[in-house]
């Protein structure tokens, strides 16, 4: 099993790591507490071979989360990979997603296809991939609630050990609030360096999410939607290299470090072995509370993807139009 180590009883402590522990957060499950690794892979843009690669390579070096998704279209390479691993099904965590706007036995049936493609009895989180269909239809809190109440029975049949959403807004968690009989595990949201400042509608109301008990997960941590240069800013910038020479880490390790030192689990992307490894490599050393507020302080990279520098795009969802960016 994953052992428990609270975000308060790992930072800066090298054992978490070096013991073979992977530190995690409590999250709300089905069933009660349910403990998520602070760091994964993102597979977003892999297709099945570069994903499998992926998950083979950061699995091997000690990974136990993954994060995909059926729009992906990669999860049997994810399936693959895992399977290959040989490790007992409660020792690694898998995150996947549906698409928003499902009606009740879509819903059933694409979660179903997510474990046929994985292999897998269970996934330990599933989400909602966005608060509609991907083309802007099926929008409202008609097809939020049908949506969310099938996958609630889904994941009551034993399929997800815990439930969320991503890219939802305060106004589209609370249709989902209304008529919840199991938590909202968590919203994937993109965050990073650079938006601890940002609005609302940047953050997909970070704060309104934190204080419902919701846990806020950021995807894209380096900004890699971001456009050029600001894409890089996160691994090769000033203030992230600055800090990051203190500690003979990289800027890149710098910027997860402030994601996962607040307690939210990151899903960075890659694929080569060097940078996974440096990935991983952050839970054996602690930014000062002066690097911390150096790094909230920042208002760059903005939000990459969305409509403008201050919107993500995801609040504007309503029932009568869409703009969808992803």
């Amino acid at each position: 099993m994953l052992r428990l180590l609270l975000a308060g009883s790992f930072l800066g402590s090298a054992e978490a790591l070096f013991s073979g522990d992977v530190p995690v957060v409590s999250i709300k499950g089905i069933q009660g507490q349910v403990d998520m690794p602070l760091l994964g892979l993102g597979t977003w843009l892999y297709n099945s071979s570069v994903a499998e690669g992926a998950v083979t390579t950061a699995f091997g070096m000690g990974y136990r989360h993954v994060d995909t998704a059926a729009a992906y279209k990669n999860q049997d390479g994810v399936g693959r990979a895992l399977s290959k691993t040989n490790l007992p099904r409660d020792e690694f965590f898998v995150t996947s997603k549906i698409s928003g706007g499902l009606s009740a036995s879509a819903t059933e049936a694409t979660a179903d296809q997510c474990l046929e493609d994985l292999g897998l009895p269970y996934v330990d989180l599933m989400l909602i991939h966005f608060p509609s269909a991907w083309d802007g239809n099926f929008s409202g809190k008609k097809y939020r609630q049908e949506e969310w109440k099938a996958l609630e029975a889904w994941a009551k049949s034993g399929k997800a050990r815990a439930i969320g959403i991503s890219h939802y807004c305060s106004r589209q968690l609370d249709d989902i609030l209304e008529i919840a009989t199991v938590p909202v595990a968590v919203n994937q949201v993109q965050y990073h360096v650079g938006m601890a400042q940002a609005g609302r509608l940047s953050t997909d109301d970070r704060d309104y999410m934190q204080s419902k008990g919701v846990l806020y997960q950021p995807f894209s941590p380096l900004c890699g939607p971001c456009d050029p240069p600001a894409n890089k800013e996160l691994i090769t910038g000033k203030l992230v290299t600055d800090i990051g020479s203190v500690y003979n880490k990289t800027g890149a390790q710098v910027s997860l470090r402030w994601l996962v030192q607040q307690g939210l689990p990151a899903i960075p992307k890659s694929s080569t072995a060097v940078h996974l490894k440096e990935n991983f490599e952050i839970f054996d050393f602690k930014l000062s509370e002066d690097e911390m507020s150096r790094l909230s302080a920042a208002t760059s990279p903005a939000v990459g993807g969305g409509p403008n520098p201050t919107d993500s795009g995801d609040c504007g969802v309503t029932e009568e139009e869409v703009t969808l960016f992803t």
